[in-house]
C-alpha cells in the first residue's frame, strides 16, 4: 500500500501553513499510493473542515466594497472544489483569464510549499527515507512539524533561504502555471 507512482515507499503529510510558513495542520501515514485528493478526503482536517470544527474565519468584506467572501483553503488541481477550498479550472481548455487565475491561485499557494522545502531543508532526515516502522515516522514528521513551528516562532524565516527556494520552484513551473502574454 506504501509503494507509490515512483516506484518507491513512501508515507506522504499533506499541510496547512499560514502567511508566516507555520504548519496549522498536517496530516501523516497515508499510503504513498493514494492520489492527494483521496489522502484529503480521508484526513483528520477534511472532517475538521466539513463539520467546521477548524475555526475558520466568518466572511468579511473586501475593503471599500459591500462584496463579502469567505476564508479560503488553496488546494492543486487534485483536491475538490470545496465551499473552503479553492482549487484551480482544469489544464484543458483554459481561457486566458482563467489561465491567469490559475497562475494567481498557484502563487497563492506557494506559502505551503515554501512550508515544506523549509522544513525539509531545516530537518534534513526528511529528505532520506526513515528506516522506522509507519507509525514511528509519522510520530517523528508530527513532533519534527512542532519543532519548525517553535523554531519559526522564536526565529522567524531566513528571507534568503525563501528567496532561492522560491528561485527553485520557478524553474519547475510549466508554461501551464504561467499566464500567457
Amino acid at each position: 500500500m506504501y509503494y507509490n507512482y515512483k516506484h518507491y515507499y513512501s508515507i506522504v503529510p499533506q499541510g496547512l501553513a499560514d502567511a508566516r510558513y507555520r504548519f496549522i495542520a498536517i496530516d501523516v501515514g497515508t499510503y504513498g499510493k493514494q492520489s492527494d485528493g483521496e489522502i484529503f478526503r480521508h484526513s483528520s482536517l477534511y472532517q475538521f473542515l466539513s463539520s467546521n470544527n477548524l475555526n475558520m474565519p466568518n466572511a468579511r468584506k473586501l475593503p471599500l466594497s459591500d462584496v463579502e467572501l469567505p476564508f479560503v483553503i488553496l488546494g492543486a488541481e487534485a483536491y475538490p472544489l470545496l465551499s473552503y477550498l479553492m482549487r484551480p479550472y482544469p489544464r484543458r481548455q483554459l481561457t486566458e483569464s482563467r489561465r491567469l487565475f490559475n497562475y494567481r491561485q498557484s502563487r497563492g499557494r506557494r506559502v505551503v510549499e515554501s512550508a515544506f522545502g523549509i522544513l525539509a531543508g531545516k530537518w534534513r532526515i526528511l529528505n532520506k527515507p526513515i528506516e522506522t516502522s509507519p507509525n514511528m515516522a509519522d510520530r517523528i514528521v508530527k513532533c519534527i512539524r512542532v519543532l519548525h513551528n517553535t523554531v519559526t516562532d522564536r526565529e522567524g524565516v531566513d528571507e534568503a533561504s525563501l528567496l532561492e527556494l522560491q528561485n527553485q520552484e520557478d524553474s519547475f513551473n510549466t508554461s501551464l502555471d504561467e499566464p500567457e502574454r
